[in-house]
Formats: structure tokens, C-alpha cells, sequence
């Protein structure tokens, strides 16, 4: 971090290194910043160089074509979204990124790392059915990992969050965080996504309902970035609104646990942390949430997964983003004996590609435990 805020530094006095945003030196020297936000919280000056990096980038490639993977990857929300509108799509697509003969070239023309691609669920989570509880009304906040891509933590958040009373409801249109777009510095397409989304979430905004959130990246996203990015009062009270799904469901399940309509689990958990979580979040619930459920955690300490979102799908970035889950996290994994748990969506991808170990959310863990417990249907 601090090489990185020096290097910046440098490039804003334009003596040693020249250009200005279109050094190609700052460029390399940011290229390995994995945006994982941990600087924000760990530097001693809260350098936020996620951000910084964010804003380069924006000014780097204004007016110029960018590299493949920040089309791909940068705009995979509103492709995901689309590509649900048209029946069979969605399965199409995914036999064409795990073709032998069409990856290599998908990998090419996208500029993507050499590993595999990651695919979209045959079917949207707007399509799950849902029921009409008496108790609360809360919002899902459908972010586009869960949406469109592994709807198996939404599946069971929606079922849990049922079983304790409360009616779910999905926000109807196109809604994001404008994270991929934000950590590709297209700062300008961010600003626009939260405008729109702003604009859908109004009519639950204006009811108060509270919105629950169950990707760490996402949800700390509203909570902590939109608001300095649109200065939009809807954004201001979406952020106020927003928390996470293992804080909102903690006080219902203790409840459970002090009744005794839950027995303990009495297993162990290993728990990858996102990284943007462990920064600016508050993964303190989750771990008390499992401790009350006499699930045993360990913690990995090493911080980020390595995959870093679009980072690792990034061209070239493919040998550090695997090296990165090799520090502890890989080996970690593969003398897990109990859960393997990773809230978001890139590290569940990441573990799987790096281990063979299919990673689970914590809404899909207490799920099986309301279910055990008879709870749950």
C-alpha cells in the first residue's frame, strides 16, 4: 500500500514518473492490487488504494478501448440479467464456456486468465417461488452472483428467512451495486447503475423495509461506497436499510437455540472471510451466530482468497491468483473435516478451482440445521 500511494504520489507531481493517467508505469504498479480493501481498515491512514486504483483506471482508459476481461467481467451483472430474459439462454451459454473447442477462443477475445469460466444457473432466483408469511416484510437483495450465477445461497435464504416468519420480497427490474463495474474503474457506468437502481428501490425504500444482503462484496458496497460515489438520497437510505443476512437472522435463531427447538450441531467449520467483509464489515455476527449453533469455526487468517472477483479472471493474473490460495487457504481446505464456508461468491468459485471442494454459504448451512431440527421444510 504504501509503495502503491507513493507511486501515485509521484505520478500527481510529474517529475520521475510522467504521463500522468496514462502512465503505463502506475498502471504496472497497481496491476497487482487485488482490491480486496483490506489497506482501508489494516493501513494506519486508512489508504483505501481499492478506490484509488478504481479512479486510475477510470481516467487510464477514458477515451481508449479497454481490455477484454473489463467488458466481460465489468459488465457480467447486466449480461447475466439479459441473458435470463431469453429462455435456454442461460444453458446455451453455459455449454459454450465449457466447450473444449469454444473456451480457448472465449478466453482470448475476452482477455480472461487461462482457468476455467465460471457459468450461469439454468434459472433466475426472480423465478423461485416464494410465500406469504404474517410476519415482516424484508428485501432480498438479489445481487447478480446469487441472481444469476449460484442461486443456492438465495434458495436457502429465502426458505430460512420464511421458516422464521418473514414474507421475502425481490426487488422487480434490474437492480446493482455496480461493484464490477466500479473495480474496473468505469466509474462513470457505476454512477449510472446506482442512479437506476435508486430509481426501482424507491417503493421499498419509502415503506423502510429492510434489505438483506448475502454477498459480503455487495453488501458492503451499499453500506459503504455508493453514498461517496451519487449523492442520491435513495442511495443514502438503502445504505442505512442494507444489512446482512447472518446479523438480520442472529436474534431469530438464538431465540430458537434459548427455546430449544434447535439442537446443537456439534461440528467443526472452516470459514474463508471475504476480504471486503473482514475490511469494512462485520463478520462478528456470523461467528457468533455459528458458535450459538454449536458449530466449532476456524478462521482463515491470510485475508483475500486470491481470486479478487474480476482480478483473477483477469489475463496473466492466473499463477499469483492460485500461489495467493496456496498460503494457507488451499491447504486449510484440504484437511477440512467438517463445513467449508465462504459467504461470497468468488471464494466459493475460487476454492472450488483451486481444491475440488464445493464451498457452502452460511444460509445454506442453517438451513440444513432448521431442517434437522424440523424447523424447515
Amino acid at each position: 500500500t504504501r509503495g502503491r500511494a507513493r507511486v501515485l504520489s509521484e505520478m500527481f507531481r510529474g517529475e520521475s514518473v510522467t504521463g500522468g493517467y496514462r502512465s503505463e508505469e502506475v498502471h504496472e504498479a497497481l496491476d497487482l492490487c487485488l482490491s480486496c480493501k483490506a489497506c482501508a481498515s489494516e493501513c494506519p491512514v486508512n489508504v483505501d488504494m481499492a478506490t484509488y486504483k478504481a479512479e486510475f483506471l477510470h481516467h487510464h482508459y477514458k477515451g481508449r478501448v479497454r481490455p477484454g476481461a473489463h467488458y466481460v467481467m465489468g459488465w457480467l451483472p447486466l449480461l447475466a440479467h439479459l441473458a435470463h430474459k431469453v429462455p435456454g439462454l442461460p444453458t446455451l451459454i453455459d455449454a459454450s464456456l465449457s466447450s473444449p473447442v469454444l473456451t480457448p477462443v472465449i478466453r482470448r477475445l475476452g482477455g480472461l486468465a487461462d482457468r476455467p469460466l465460471i457459468g450461469f444457473a439454468r434459472r433466475s432466483l426472480h423465478r423461485h417461488p416464494r410465500t406469504q408469511r404474517n410476519g415482516e416484510t424484508v428485501v432480498l437483495w438479489p445481487d447478480s452472483f446469487t441472481t444469476n450465477l449460484d442461486t443456492g445461497p438465495g434458495r436457502a435464504a429465502i426458505t430460512v428467512l420464511e421458516s422464521l416468519g418473514y414474507t421475502v420480497v425481490i426487488p422487480d427490474g434490474f437492480v446493482c451495486c455496480g461493484l464490477t463495474w466500479h473495480s474496473t474503474g468505469q466509474l462513470g457506468m457505476t454512477r449510472r447503475v446506482l442512479e437506476h437502481t435508486a430509481r426501482v428501490m424507491k417503493p421499498y425504500l419509502d415503506q423502510g423495509l429492510t434489505v438483506i444482503g448475502l454477498e459480503p462484496s455487495c453488501t458492503v458496497m451499499l453500506t459503504h461506497e455508493t453514498t461517496g460515489l451519487v449523492d442520491n438520497p435513495d442511495l443514502a437510505r438503502l445504505a442505512e436499510l442494507t444489512t446482512s443476512f447472518a446479523e438480520f437472522i442472529a436474534p431469530g435463531i438464538r431465540r430458537l437455540v434459548e427455546e430449544d427447538k434447535l439442537r446443537p450441531a456439534n461440528t467443526t467449520a472452516l470459514t474463508q472471510v471475504h476480504c471486503h467483509e473482514q475490511s469494512l464489515g462485520d463478520p462478528h455476527h456470523a461467528a457468533l451466530l455459528l458458535e450459538a449453533l454449536g458449530i466449532d469455526e476456524e478462521q482463515i487468517a491470510t485475508g483475500c482468497c486470491g481470486l479478487a472477483g474480476n482480478w483473477g479472471f483477469e489475463k496473466d493474473h492466473t499463477e499469483m491468483s492460485f500461489a495467493l490460495g496456496e498460503r494457507e487457504l488451499f491447504p486449510k481446505v484440504r484437511q477440512a473435516t467438517g463445513h467449508v464456508i465462504a459467504d461470497g461468491f468468488s471464494c466459493r468459485t475460487q476454492i472450488e478451482q483451486g481444491t475440488g471442494t464445493t464451498a457452502t454459504h452460511i444460509a445454506e448451512i442453517i438451513l440444513d440445521i432448521l431442517r434437522d431440527n424440523g424447523v424447515a421444510e
